[in-house]
């Protein structure tokens, strides 16, 4: 399981003297993942810890990666702590310069660091060079980074919903600049068909806010006690035993133990096929063993 950072709640002036980055960082997409590697490097040479602000729900539209998922994205990163806020009417509501107040009085920053589009505010009124104003009084440095193209596009989470809604796994992982995940606990509810037709697999349900994926059959690598396996999940419907709920369903290959109950993490690889109903539990079997040797 990924490590989590520590979380400081927006508000909760603890105090912590650091290098901030300001953003949303929905995907951690490459263009994300070169602003937190310049903030890193800023922060470990004024020996502070580097802190990244994100919200624990989403703006609109569901969310790429979920903010727990975000969170054990960015300790990997080296990241120090998590500045959540909720975004709420309150938070809409908050005047550009009370926001940077606001911040400002819950941590002692020395530098902030933004992508170059990076707005903020009421109506998102405020930009990089009201920031630059405010901290300029305060002797906070600022750094905006330029915007990140890839493919001849701004790398931005509009792209990776566009891809996710295609199944693009190529495309979609080149963008976040690592395997796209989908974390959560082995639902032990079910009725244990996949066991019985030698396909034991472990049934994620997905978080209401998670930005939906394609409905299909993907390669998929697990993390599992530090040993990787490969394996096949049907994201989607299981049309062929009558059960409309979107789950996430794995099958990991090589892998005997119990997995229920268990926080796991699958990285997509690549998009397979569609879904589709087979008239018998067996023909499904056959479908499923075809499937494993394409990945194998």
């Amino acid at each position: 399981m990924d490590r989590m950072p520590e979380i400081v709640e927006y508000g909760s002036s603890p105090g912590i003297e650091c290098v901030l980055l300001l953003g949303f960082f929905d995907g951690v997409h490459v263009g994300h993942r070169n602003l937190i590697a310049a903030a890193r490097a800023d922060a470990a040479g004024r020996g502070v810890p580097l802190g990244i602000m994100t919200f624990r729900n989403g703006k609109s539209g569901g969310q790429i990666y979920t903010f727990g998922e975000r969170c054990a994205i960015f300790s990997s990163l080296g990241v120090g702590f998590v500045y959540a806020a909720n975004y709420d009417e309150a938070f809409r509501a908050t005047e550009g310069e009370d926001f940077l107040r606001r911040v400002t009085d819950d941590l002692r920053v020395r530098a902030f660091f933004c992508g170059e589009d990076f707005t903020y505010g009421k109506g998102a009124s405020c930009g990089v060079s009201d920031l630059r104003a405010f901290a300029a009084g305060r002797g906070v440095d600022v750094q905006a980074l330029p915007l990140v193209g890839i493919r001849g596009e701004k790398a931005a989470a509009t792209l990776a919903k566009k891809y996710l809604q295609e199944g693009d796994i190529p495309r979609l992982n080149e963008l976040l600049g690592a395997p796209y995940r989908i974390a959560g606990r082995v639902s032990t509810e079910g009725r244990h068909v996949g066991r019985r037709i030698g396909f034991p697999t472990a049934n994620i349900h997905l978080a209401p806010e998670k930005y939906p994926l394609r409905a299909g059959v993907y390669a998929v690598t697990v993390d599992l006690g530090g040993a990787r396996y490969r394996g096949i999940a049907n994201y989607g419907t299981r049309p062929t035993f009558g059960d409309a709920r979107t789950v996430l369903e794995v099958y990991v290959d090589g892998y005997a133990g119990d997995l229920y109950g268990h926080e796991l993490t699958v990285c997509f690889d690549g998009w397979i096929r569609g879904i589709r109903k087979f008239s018998s539990a067996e023909e499904l079997s056959a479908q499923l063993q075809r499937d494993l040797e394409a990945i194998r």
